[in-house]
């Protein structure tokens, strides 16, 4: 009788972004403030160096991602930072005509409809029509456009992304057969197709943090059915940091050297439960139901991550570094 499928292991990143380059859309996934924006804008130049047309598109409401990719701002409407890498926020009233032009194939008929106030409140009526006008101009672009290779999206986080993400279910669920229900059926089976597209769920170093983004993918897996191979670990503080004991005051008679040495022990036992909080959760056995086969980790960064050149370090850090080969036990 054959063991118990085995969990996650640490898997280089070079590996890991050359799978993710074959896909069409990559969906970003994580609670708040665990580094959704700052991983889409990393894999965006990724999949960039890589040869691939990429359009990183967020719903994020502030300017973070063009900064990090070297942009003054992050409008509306698709901007080009480099040949090969675009970006966009996604606002609903503009995801909704553009959408509708890409339906139509007309830009003049749909801003002449959705661009009237009447039209915009009735359809503020319906629920969840934002969310899909916004999501499905993301797959658009993705699987119909031919703009792009490949489409990152860093949707809102985990609550509503699920939401979002079962939109077309919903209108295949509820709607009579009609333009909105094939559209939906399209956007439906491309997500359940794992050549097409894959999730990659983001969380920190923590029990209790990861508990919930195991939870998080099982949720996915088994109510959307989209596939997830990896889970990405932001904030990971080094491990290889000694502990030393403080020299005889008599050597440090100024007490200035102590301070520093206690912080060096202190990053370095931080670095160690990361570490070891990641393992024991790749032996688990919620990570083999969460289905991930590989867990990304990516360092701390005490000036964080706010402009290009911090982003290109961080990528070749990740792609040329050391990377620990972790295979938990059967």
């Amino acid at each position: 009788m054959s063991g118990p499928a085995p969990g996650p292991f640490e898997a280089p990143p070079g590996a890991v972004f050359d799978r993710l380059a074959r896909r069409r859309l990559v969906v970003v996934s994580g609670k708040g403030g665990v580094g959704r924006t700052t991983l889409a804008a990393l894999m965006g130049l990724a999949m960039a160096a890589r040869g691939r047309r990429v359009l990183v598109a967020t719903t994020g409401h502030d300017d973070r991602l063009g900064w990090m990719l070297g942009a003054p701002s992050l409008p509306d409407t698709v901007r080009a930072v480099t040949e090969r890498l675009h970006i966009q926020r996604l606002v609903p009233r503009v995801c909704l005509r553009e959408y509708g032009a890409m339906v139509v194939r007309s830009e003049r008929v749909s801003a002449a409809v959705f661009d009237n106030r009447v039209v915009r409140r009735l359809l503020q009526a319906i629920p969840g029509l934002d969310d899909f006008a916004v999501f499905g101009k993301a797959w658009h672009e993705a699987v119909r456009g031919d703009a792009y290779d490949l489409v990152i999206f860093d949707g809102p986080a985990t609550g509503h992304l699920l939401y979002i993400l079962g939109v077309p279910q919903a209108i295949l669920a509820a709607i009579p057969a009609g333009p909105l229900t094939r559209e939906a059926q399209l956007i439906q089976d491309s997500l359940v197709d794992p050549e097409v597209t894959e999730a990659v769920l983001v969380g920190l170093p923590e029990r209790w943090p990861l508990t919930e983004l195991g939870e998080l993918g099982a949720t996915v897996r088994q109510q959307r059915g989209i596939a997830i191979e990896t889970m990405v670990v932001n904030g990971m503080w080094p491990d290889g940091v000694p502990s030393l004991d403080p020299p005889a005051a008599a050597l440090d008679p100024e007490g200035v050297v102590e301070p520093v040495l206690s912080l060096a022990g202190m990053i370095g036992t931080t670095g160690r439960r990361h570490h070891e909080i990641v393992h024991q959760w790749c032996d688990s056995d919620a990570a083999r139901r969460c289905g991930v086969r590989s867990v990304l980790t990516v360092p701390w960064r005490w000036e964080g991550l706010c402009d290009l050149g911090g982003l290109e370090r961080m990528l070749a850090e990740l792609e040329g570094g050391a990377v620990i080969d972790h295979q938990p036990s059967r």
